[in-house]
């Protein structure tokens, strides 16, 4: 059994592939993606997987108590469970997200495994994509006007925390209509490298490609050490950037939000 409470500031552990939730925490009943769900959005439609479910969402999650700030705010808690391996065997993707657009920022947070977050432009001539690798504790802020996948790059659960408008509908077609973003992250055939990308031909509009990892959020008011959940309900008023745009504009415009180890145009 892996305990959660230090990591996502709730009485929480993961066991048997399922979070389990402490006293007085509830949530939505968890939602299931599976291979079948997923399949129009990968890189392969004719896919296979050793697992049924891809990952696991447990959406609106809190403690009772604090539900009337989660209300008051229009801010909702998911955590989501991406489980490890491939899809189509060893020359396929790592298992991922869909992926989503939206109008609004939205902060993740990873609780335990190895992510490769993919933060794609959207709208411009050339859209630039961010390949960011995240560990235990570090967050990730996905700005406005970008798309983002999430991807379990480990051996071992990936278990992520995010908080975002709950006004804000996601937007899945993007994604879809190109069957994943604009580089696709495959399992590397060399031990030593890790993983490969491939070009995804769907995107003409691709710009250039970033690799890098999270930056220090702590000017923004997100400290690594500290808990999104905690650092909400403590003083939800920090988050005012996932509700509004001027505001994350104004709050971003002098904080780097990676830190970009490599860029260049891949194709």
């Amino acid at each position: 059994m892996l305990t959660l409470k230090k990591q996502s500031g709730l009485q929480l552990a993961f066991d048997d592939d399922a979070i389990t939730l402490g006293k007085g925490v509830v949530s939505e009943p968890v939602h299931a993606r599976t291979l079948e769900d997923a399949r129009p959005y990968l890189m392969d439609k004719h896919a296979t997987a050793r697992r049924k479910n891809l990952y696991l969402m447990y959406r609106d999650m809190h403690r009772e108590q604090d539900e009337s700030i989660f209300r008051k705010y229009h801010i909702r808690y998911d955590i989501t469970v991406l489980f490890p391996g491939t899809l189509g065997g060893k020359k396929g993707e790592y298992i991922r997200t869909i992926g989503h657009t939206h109008p609004a920022a939205e902060i993740y947070e990873v609780l335990a495994g190895e992510a490769m977050f993919v933060v794609q432009q959207i709208g411009a001539k050339q859209n630039d994509v961010f390949y960011i690798a995240a560990t235990k504790n570090e967050k990730v802020l996905i700005p406005s006007g970008y798309g983002h996948i999430t991807i379990n790059v480990g051996t071992e659960p990936l278990i992520l925390a995010d908080l975002f408008s709950d006004s804000i509908k996601s937007n899945y077609s993007f994604f879809k209509k190109r069957r994943g973003a604009a580089f696709w992250v495959l399992l590397s055939p060399w031990e030593a490298e890790g993983i490969t990308l491939a070009e995804n031909k769907a995107h003409k509009d691709a710009g250039e490609v970033a690799l890098g990892t999270p930056a220090d959020l702590s000017k923004l008011g997100f400290p690594k050490k500290t808990p999104l959940y905690t650092l909400f309900t403590e003083d939800p008023t920090r988050f005012d950037i996932l509700t509004n745009p001027k505001k994350e504009v104004i709050a971003t415009k002098k904080t780097p939000l990676f830190t970009v180890n490599w860029k260049g145009k891949l194709a």
